[in-house]
Protein backbone atom coordinates (compact mmCIF):
# COMPACT_ATOMS: atom_id res chain seq x y z
CA UNK A 1 0.00 0.00 0.00
CA UNK A 2 1.27 3.46 -0.91
CA UNK A 3 0.89 6.12 1.79
CA UNK A 4 0.33 9.51 0.19
CA UNK A 5 0.18 13.08 1.39
CA UNK A 6 -3.22 14.73 1.55
CA UNK A 7 -2.01 17.28 -0.99
CA UNK A 8 -1.45 14.59 -3.64
CA UNK A 9 -4.20 14.01 -6.20
CA UNK A 10 -5.02 10.48 -7.29
CA UNK A 11 -5.32 9.74 -11.02
CA UNK A 12 -7.09 6.77 -12.59
CA UNK A 13 -6.52 6.08 -16.30
CA UNK A 14 -8.55 4.17 -18.85
CA UNK A 15 -6.32 4.06 -21.91
CA UNK A 16 -3.56 2.39 -23.89
CA UNK A 17 -0.11 1.21 -22.83
CA UNK A 18 1.43 4.27 -24.52
CA UNK A 19 -0.92 6.63 -22.68
CA UNK A 20 -0.14 4.90 -19.39
CA UNK A 21 3.61 5.31 -19.96
CA UNK A 22 3.23 9.01 -20.80
CA UNK A 23 1.02 9.70 -17.78
CA UNK A 24 3.25 7.66 -15.46
CA UNK A 25 6.34 9.57 -16.57
CA UNK A 26 4.58 12.91 -16.10
CA UNK A 27 3.10 12.05 -12.67
CA UNK A 28 6.51 10.89 -11.41
CA UNK A 29 7.84 14.37 -12.13
CA UNK A 30 4.79 16.16 -10.78
CA UNK A 31 4.78 15.51 -7.03
CA UNK A 32 1.25 16.89 -6.81
CA UNK A 33 -0.21 13.87 -8.65
CA UNK A 34 -0.10 10.13 -8.13
CA UNK A 35 -1.16 7.59 -10.78
CA UNK A 36 -2.79 4.95 -8.61
CA UNK A 37 -4.82 3.01 -11.19
CA UNK A 38 -4.80 1.97 -14.83
CA UNK A 39 -7.39 0.03 -16.82
CA UNK A 40 -6.13 -1.11 -20.23
CA UNK A 41 -8.54 -0.11 -22.98
CA UNK A 42 -8.15 -3.58 -24.53
CA UNK A 43 -9.50 -5.25 -21.37
CA UNK A 44 -12.93 -3.60 -21.32
CA UNK A 45 -15.57 -6.24 -20.38
CA UNK A 46 -18.74 -6.98 -22.32
CA UNK A 47 -21.26 -5.06 -20.20
CA UNK A 48 -21.35 -1.65 -18.47
CA UNK A 49 -22.23 -3.37 -15.19
CA UNK A 50 -19.09 -5.51 -15.34
CA UNK A 51 -17.00 -2.47 -16.24
CA UNK A 52 -18.18 -0.57 -13.15
CA UNK A 53 -17.51 -3.66 -11.04
CA UNK A 54 -13.95 -3.77 -12.39
CA UNK A 55 -13.46 -0.06 -11.65
CA UNK A 56 -14.59 -0.49 -8.05
CA UNK A 57 -12.35 -3.52 -7.54
CA UNK A 58 -9.30 -1.65 -8.83
CA UNK A 59 -9.91 1.58 -6.94
CA UNK A 60 -11.00 0.04 -3.62
CA UNK A 61 -11.26 2.63 -0.85
CA UNK A 62 -9.00 5.17 -2.59
CA UNK A 63 -10.43 8.47 -3.77
CA UNK A 64 -10.13 9.22 -7.49
CA UNK A 65 -9.49 12.94 -7.94
CA UNK A 66 -8.92 12.80 -11.72
CA UNK A 67 -10.34 10.22 -14.12
CA UNK A 68 -8.52 10.29 -17.47
CA UNK A 69 -9.94 8.24 -20.33
CA UNK A 70 -9.48 7.75 -24.05
CA UNK A 71 -13.00 7.29 -25.46
CA UNK A 72 -11.89 6.56 -29.04
CA UNK A 73 -12.53 2.77 -28.83
CA UNK A 74 -15.56 2.86 -26.52
CA UNK A 75 -19.21 2.51 -27.48
CA UNK A 76 -21.74 4.99 -26.08
CA UNK A 77 -22.99 2.66 -23.31
CA UNK A 78 -19.52 1.94 -21.98
CA UNK A 79 -18.57 5.61 -22.16
CA UNK A 80 -21.69 6.69 -20.28
CA UNK A 81 -21.13 4.01 -17.62
CA UNK A 82 -17.54 5.23 -17.18
CA UNK A 83 -18.59 8.88 -16.89
CA UNK A 84 -21.37 8.07 -14.40
CA UNK A 85 -18.99 6.01 -12.29
CA UNK A 86 -16.36 8.76 -12.25
CA UNK A 87 -18.90 11.41 -11.24
CA UNK A 88 -20.20 9.19 -8.44
CA UNK A 89 -16.60 9.11 -7.20
CA UNK A 90 -16.40 12.90 -7.28
CA UNK A 91 -13.71 12.81 -9.96
CA UNK A 92 -12.76 15.50 -12.41
CA UNK A 93 -13.10 13.91 -15.85
CA UNK A 94 -10.58 14.47 -18.66
CA UNK A 95 -11.34 12.89 -22.05
CA UNK A 96 -8.24 12.53 -24.21
CA UNK A 97 -8.66 14.02 -27.67
CA UNK A 98 -7.88 11.39 -30.28
CA UNK A 99 -4.72 11.97 -32.27
CA UNK A 100 -3.48 14.72 -29.94
CA UNK A 101 -2.01 12.72 -27.11
CA UNK A 102 1.33 14.48 -26.98
CA UNK A 103 1.87 17.98 -25.73
CA UNK A 104 1.04 20.63 -28.33
CA UNK A 105 1.69 24.36 -28.03
CA UNK A 106 -1.40 25.00 -30.14
CA UNK A 107 -3.71 23.82 -27.36
CA UNK A 108 -4.61 26.12 -24.46
CA UNK A 109 -3.61 25.09 -20.96
CA UNK A 110 -7.23 24.74 -19.93
CA UNK A 111 -7.51 21.88 -22.46
CA UNK A 112 -4.45 20.06 -21.16
CA UNK A 113 -4.06 17.45 -18.46
CA UNK A 114 -0.49 16.30 -18.02
CA UNK A 115 0.88 15.10 -21.37
CA UNK A 116 -2.56 14.96 -23.00
CA UNK A 117 -4.81 17.29 -24.90
CA UNK A 118 -8.07 16.65 -23.08
CA UNK A 119 -11.65 17.87 -22.86
CA UNK A 120 -13.08 18.44 -19.40
CA UNK A 121 -16.61 17.21 -18.87
CA UNK A 122 -17.67 20.08 -16.61
CA UNK A 123 -16.99 23.79 -16.61
CA UNK A 124 -15.09 24.80 -13.48
CA UNK A 125 -14.24 28.52 -13.31
CA UNK A 126 -12.52 28.09 -9.95
CA UNK A 127 -10.05 25.74 -11.60
CA UNK A 128 -8.33 28.96 -12.71
CA UNK A 129 -5.61 30.36 -10.41
CA UNK A 130 -6.77 33.87 -11.25
CA UNK A 131 -10.35 33.16 -10.20
CA UNK A 132 -9.16 31.38 -7.05
CA UNK A 133 -7.18 34.49 -6.10
CA UNK A 134 -10.22 36.73 -6.70
CA UNK A 135 -12.36 34.48 -4.51
CA UNK A 136 -9.71 34.43 -1.77
CA UNK A 137 -9.52 38.24 -1.75
CA UNK A 138 -13.34 38.40 -1.55
CA UNK A 139 -13.37 35.90 1.35
CA UNK A 140 -10.74 37.73 3.40
CA UNK A 141 -12.17 41.22 2.76
CA UNK A 142 -15.74 40.16 3.56
CA UNK A 143 -14.71 38.26 6.70
CA UNK A 144 -12.66 41.16 8.08
CA UNK A 145 -15.62 43.48 7.49
CA UNK A 146 -17.88 41.13 9.50
CA UNK A 147 -15.35 41.02 12.34
CA UNK A 148 -15.02 44.81 12.48
CA UNK A 149 -18.77 45.54 12.34
CA UNK A 150 -20.49 42.59 14.05
CA UNK A 151 -18.33 39.89 15.59
CA UNK A 152 -16.55 42.05 18.18
CA UNK A 153 -19.78 42.65 20.14
CA UNK A 154 -22.17 39.90 18.98
CA UNK A 155 -19.80 37.00 19.66
CA UNK A 156 -19.36 37.62 23.43
CA UNK A 157 -23.07 38.49 23.85
CA UNK A 158 -24.33 35.22 22.34
CA UNK A 159 -21.63 33.25 24.14
CA UNK A 160 -22.88 34.62 27.48
CA UNK A 161 -26.55 33.86 26.72
CA UNK A 162 -25.79 30.28 25.71
CA UNK A 163 -23.69 29.76 28.84
CA UNK A 164 -26.46 31.11 31.11
CA UNK A 165 -29.32 29.14 29.53
CA UNK A 166 -27.90 25.64 28.98
CA UNK A 167 -25.02 23.41 30.00
CA UNK A 168 -22.11 22.85 27.67
CA UNK A 169 -19.76 24.92 25.50
CA UNK A 170 -21.06 28.00 23.67
CA UNK A 171 -19.02 27.16 20.58
CA UNK A 172 -18.87 23.66 19.12
CA UNK A 173 -16.36 22.39 16.61
CA UNK A 174 -17.67 19.64 14.35
CA UNK A 175 -15.80 17.46 11.90
CA UNK A 176 -17.31 18.37 8.54
CA UNK A 177 -16.35 17.42 5.01
CA UNK A 178 -14.61 20.09 2.97
CA UNK A 179 -12.87 20.51 -0.37
CA UNK A 180 -11.60 17.27 -1.95
CA UNK A 181 -13.36 15.27 0.78
CA UNK A 182 -10.90 16.38 3.48
CA UNK A 183 -12.55 16.87 6.87
CA UNK A 184 -12.01 20.00 8.96
CA UNK A 185 -13.15 21.45 12.29
CA UNK A 186 -16.18 23.63 11.57
CA UNK A 187 -17.14 26.22 14.18
CA UNK A 188 -20.65 27.31 15.12
CA UNK A 189 -22.66 28.50 18.10
CA UNK A 190 -24.19 25.58 19.98
CA UNK A 191 -27.92 25.57 19.29
CA UNK A 192 -28.85 22.21 20.79
CA UNK A 193 -28.57 20.47 24.14
CA UNK A 194 -25.01 19.28 24.70
CA UNK A 195 -24.29 16.14 22.68
CA UNK A 196 -20.73 14.84 22.40
CA UNK A 197 -21.42 12.89 19.21
CA UNK A 198 -23.01 15.90 17.48
CA UNK A 199 -20.23 18.20 18.65
CA UNK A 200 -17.72 15.93 16.91
CA UNK A 201 -19.79 15.68 13.74
CA UNK A 202 -21.06 12.11 14.03
CA UNK A 203 -24.68 12.60 15.00
CA UNK A 204 -27.69 11.76 12.85
CA UNK A 205 -29.48 14.29 10.64
CA UNK A 206 -30.81 17.41 12.36
CA UNK A 207 -34.47 17.90 11.45
CA UNK A 208 -36.49 21.11 11.19
CA UNK A 209 -38.45 20.67 14.46
CA UNK A 210 -35.73 18.78 16.33
CA UNK A 211 -36.54 18.72 20.07
CA UNK A 212 -32.85 18.98 20.94
CA UNK A 213 -32.78 22.63 19.78
CA UNK A 214 -32.73 25.23 22.60
CA UNK A 215 -34.78 28.44 22.57
CA UNK A 216 -31.76 30.64 21.82
CA UNK A 217 -30.61 28.03 19.34
CA UNK A 218 -33.95 28.30 17.56
CA UNK A 219 -33.48 32.07 17.14
CA UNK A 220 -29.91 31.66 15.92
CA UNK A 221 -30.91 28.98 13.42
CA UNK A 222 -33.85 30.97 12.02
CA UNK A 223 -31.58 33.95 11.37
CA UNK A 224 -28.56 31.83 10.32
CA UNK A 225 -26.53 33.61 13.01
CA UNK A 226 -25.40 30.27 14.46
CA UNK A 227 -23.00 30.10 11.50
CA UNK A 228 -21.28 33.40 12.37
CA UNK A 229 -18.17 31.76 13.95
CA UNK A 230 -17.48 30.16 10.58
CA UNK A 231 -15.94 33.44 9.44
CA UNK A 232 -13.01 32.23 11.57
CA UNK A 233 -12.97 29.10 9.38
CA UNK A 234 -12.86 31.35 6.32
CA UNK A 235 -9.83 33.22 7.62
CA UNK A 236 -8.20 29.88 8.48
CA UNK A 237 -8.64 28.85 4.84
CA UNK A 238 -10.85 25.78 5.13
CA UNK A 239 -14.10 27.54 4.15
CA UNK A 240 -15.32 30.29 1.83
CA UNK A 241 -18.01 32.89 2.45
CA UNK A 242 -19.99 31.44 -0.46
CA UNK A 243 -20.12 27.77 -1.43
CA UNK A 244 -21.96 24.47 -0.83
CA UNK A 245 -22.85 24.04 2.85
CA UNK A 246 -20.54 21.55 4.61
CA UNK A 247 -22.19 18.42 5.97
CA UNK A 248 -21.21 16.48 9.05
CA UNK A 249 -19.10 13.38 8.44
CA UNK A 250 -21.94 10.93 9.08
CA UNK A 251 -24.39 12.94 6.95
CA UNK A 252 -21.92 13.25 4.10
CA UNK A 253 -21.28 9.51 3.98
CA UNK A 254 -24.99 8.69 4.13
CA UNK A 255 -25.99 11.16 1.41
CA UNK A 256 -23.11 10.19 -0.90
CA UNK A 257 -24.39 6.61 -0.92
CA UNK A 258 -27.89 7.71 -1.94
CA UNK A 259 -27.39 10.59 -4.40
CA UNK A 260 -25.38 10.35 -7.62
CA UNK A 261 -22.86 13.10 -8.35
CA UNK A 262 -23.04 14.24 -4.72
CA UNK A 263 -19.26 14.28 -4.38
CA UNK A 264 -18.90 16.87 -7.17
CA UNK A 265 -19.79 19.52 -4.56
CA UNK A 266 -16.37 18.80 -3.04
CA UNK A 267 -14.64 20.50 -5.98
CA UNK A 268 -14.76 23.81 -4.07
CA UNK A 269 -14.46 24.95 -0.47
CA UNK A 270 -17.72 24.78 1.51
CA UNK A 271 -19.40 28.08 2.30
CA UNK A 272 -21.25 29.86 5.10
CA UNK A 273 -24.06 30.45 2.62
CA UNK A 274 -24.57 29.43 -0.98
CA UNK A 275 -26.80 29.24 -4.04
CA UNK A 276 -28.75 26.27 -2.66
CA UNK A 277 -29.19 28.06 0.69
CA UNK A 278 -30.75 31.22 -0.79
CA UNK A 279 -33.12 29.01 -2.81
CA UNK A 280 -34.32 27.51 0.47
CA UNK A 281 -32.50 24.19 0.23
CA UNK A 282 -30.59 24.08 3.50
CA UNK A 283 -30.78 22.59 6.98
CA UNK A 284 -31.57 19.01 7.96
CA UNK A 285 -33.80 16.89 5.74
CA UNK A 286 -34.44 13.20 5.17
CA UNK A 287 -36.28 13.95 1.91
CA UNK A 288 -34.01 12.73 -0.88
CA UNK A 289 -35.79 14.74 -3.60
CA UNK A 290 -35.13 17.97 -1.66
CA UNK A 291 -31.53 16.94 -1.05
CA UNK A 292 -31.15 16.21 -4.78
CA UNK A 293 -32.29 19.76 -5.60
CA UNK A 294 -29.75 21.09 -3.11
CA UNK A 295 -26.98 19.15 -4.83
CA UNK A 296 -28.18 20.36 -8.25
CA UNK A 297 -27.82 23.98 -7.09
CA UNK A 298 -24.39 23.22 -5.60
CA UNK A 299 -23.21 21.85 -8.95
CA UNK A 300 -24.77 24.79 -10.79
CA UNK A 301 -22.79 27.15 -8.54
CA UNK A 302 -19.54 25.30 -9.25
CA UNK A 303 -20.11 25.42 -13.01
CA UNK A 304 -21.32 29.03 -13.18
CA UNK A 305 -19.19 30.72 -10.50
CA UNK A 306 -18.31 34.38 -10.86
CA UNK A 307 -17.44 37.05 -8.31
CA UNK A 308 -20.72 38.76 -9.22
CA UNK A 309 -22.63 35.58 -8.35
CA UNK A 310 -20.88 35.52 -4.94
CA UNK A 311 -21.83 39.16 -4.33
CA UNK A 312 -25.43 38.48 -5.38
CA UNK A 313 -25.69 35.48 -3.02
CA UNK A 314 -24.22 37.51 -0.14
CA UNK A 315 -26.74 40.35 -0.69
CA UNK A 316 -29.72 37.98 -0.92
CA UNK A 317 -28.57 36.14 2.23
CA UNK A 318 -28.37 39.44 4.15
CA UNK A 319 -31.82 40.47 2.89
CA UNK A 320 -33.31 37.14 3.97
CA UNK A 321 -31.79 37.59 7.43
CA UNK A 322 -33.10 41.11 8.09
CA UNK A 323 -36.56 40.27 6.69
CA UNK A 324 -36.66 36.87 8.47
CA UNK A 325 -37.22 35.09 5.15
CA UNK A 326 -35.08 32.15 6.17
CA UNK A 327 -37.55 29.31 5.75
CA UNK A 328 -36.02 26.14 4.35
CA UNK A 329 -37.55 23.41 2.20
Amino acid sequence: MVVMKLSQKNIFLLGSQEEYSLLKEWSNKEKKYHLNGWFHDKDIPASPKELVKEYNAMVGQNMVDHFVLDPSDMDSQMLQASLDWAESQGSRIHMIQSGTNKLSKKIAKKDMFGPFAAVRLRSEPLGSKKNLLIKKIFDITFSLFVFITIMWWFYPLVTLIIKLTSKGPSIIMQDRVGIDGISFRCMKFRTMVSNKAAEKGYSHLTLKDDKRITWIGNILRKTNLDELPQFINVLMGNMSVIGPRPHMVSEDKEIAEKIEKYRIRRFVKPGITGLAAIKGYRGGTENLSLMQKRIDYDIKYIEEWSVWLDIKIAIITFWHMITFRTGAH
